[in-house]
């Protein structure tokens, strides 16, 4: 995984280990927050809930669509940043159609551990080499775009500029981390995040 992404991730702690495909977990997001942002510890365990809802997604009903999508013939990054746009815009009306709000900070988060998924089923379909992170990164800044546009109109205004600050350390890290490039010089060995761990059912909200 590119290790700007992971960088993006810190923050919130080190992530739990790797969840499987196939077992279905749905989000449970903290009843009535309404702010830009989460407590930490809080919000670790939405991040592991709403990534986890989204890789069943991803590796069980979605997975047709998605191998369709990824095989379009686009340009790598934005068939994956198409995929990881439609994972995170599904769950987060899911969410906010009962009255309820994901926090920008937990929504970014949960979208680097995806995009990390769908770089590794791209991998293998043979679409990108074992060293493309600078195209999962550009799927990552291509997916927030196009999550930002489907969900304009629900999101409020403080969430809308969140989400732009965001993006926006997140370019900013990136020049500064190509102006201090040796030329001709090897980034360090990133190591990967993991996938959040499944935890036990939680009901999706306002329902089972």
């Amino acid at each position: 995984m590119a290790g700007l992404l992971q960088q993006g991730m810190e923050p919130q702690g080190q992530p739990s280990p790797q969840a499987q495909p196939g077992r279905p977990q749905q989000p449970s997001p903290q009843q009535g927050q309404s702010g830009p942002d989460v407590d930490p510890r809080q919000g670790k365990q939405l991040v592991n809930q709403l990534a986890n809802a989204m890789l069943n997604q991803l590796y069980g009903p979605m997975l047709d669509q998605v191998r369709q999508v990824l095989g379009h013939g686009q340009q790598p990054e934005q068939s994956m940043g198409r995929v990881v746009a439609m994972l995170m815009t599904t769950i987060y009306q899911k969410v906010t159609e009962n009255g309820r709000t994901i926090p920008p900070s937990v929504m970014f988060q949960v979208g680097m551990i995806v995009v990390q998924a769908v770089g590794e089923m791209a991998q293998r379909m043979q679409m990108l080499g074992e060293r493309d992170g600078e195209r999962i990164e550009a799927a990552f800044m291509l997916a927030m775009g196009e999550f930002g546009k489907a969900t304009a109109e629900s999101m409020k205004p403080e969430q809308r500029q969140r989400y732009a600050q965001m993006i926006e350390a997140l370019r900013q890290g990136k020049r500064q981390a190509q102006g201090g490039q040796p030329q001709g010089g090897q980034q360090p060995p990133q190591g990967r995040p993991q996938r959040p761990q499944p935890q036990p059912n939680a009901a999706m909200a306002g329902g089972a």
